[in-house]
């Protein structure tokens, strides 16, 4: 009698731990946004690529632009 009551709850148990398991909601993965990314360019003279606002109105680096 007792090994059914225990056999019993053993298996509620698991039914229980099985449905938590299956009806947690899973987290939704966003695509990477387009705001993150900034465009490169060259710097005229020297050639080093830097973010396009970190260049000068003729396209220099802060080092070129000197």
């Amino acid at each position: 009698m007792i090994l059914r009551l225990l056999l019993l709850a053993a298996l509620a148990w698991i039914a229980w731990r099985l449905f938590q398991h299956f009806t947690r909601a899973q987290p939704l993965q966003r695509p990477p946004q387009q705001d993150q990314f900034e465009a490169m360019e060259r710097c005229q003279k020297c050639g080093t690529h830097l973010p396009a606002k970190a260049l000068s109105r003729d396209g220099r680096c802060g080092r070129c632009s000197e």
